[in-house]
């Protein structure tokens, strides 16, 4: 059975930080974007399908069952890009923002991709197949 995705969060000690991150150098668009980033405890992004959201991880403290989640394991998330050029473009962006790429556009039998870490050490994708 399939099943769709329909939600991503990323819990972070520095969520601000990642905030500026992804809207500045990825360069997702805000959900709401008279939301501010320094006292807001949620911070969504649109990102055409399954909507992407950052908040600090000290929101599920008061959570039992999310307060004992492994907080040290990076994740990995996947972008599509629409053409090879699109990857392309979008990787030289992140190389003159000064991002940290760990794979430069790779070519694999599932499609060519470029590989990046975020502030967190989260391992981003960046996909065209």
């Amino acid at each position: 059975m399939k099943k769709d995705l329909i939600y991503i969060n990323l819990l972070s000690k520095n969520s601000e930080k990642l905030i500026e991150f992804y809207t500045k150098v990825v360069g997702l668009s805000p959900l709401d974007d008279t939301k501010n980033p320094a006292t807001d405890t949620w911070y969504g992004f649109d990102t055409g399908n399954a909507p992407f959201a950052i908040e600090p991880m000290s929101n599920r403290d008061k959570y039992p069952a999310t307060s004992e989640y492994n907080k040290s394991n990076p994740v990995l998330i996947q972008f599509k890009a629409n053409s090879l050029e699109e990857l392309t473009e979008w990787t030289e962006r992140l190389e003159k923002e000064g991002v940290h790429i760990v794979q430069r556009i790779m070519k694999r039998s599932y499609g060519t991709f470029t590989t990046f870490a975020d502030p967190d050490g989260n391992l981003i994708e960046i996909l065209y197949s």
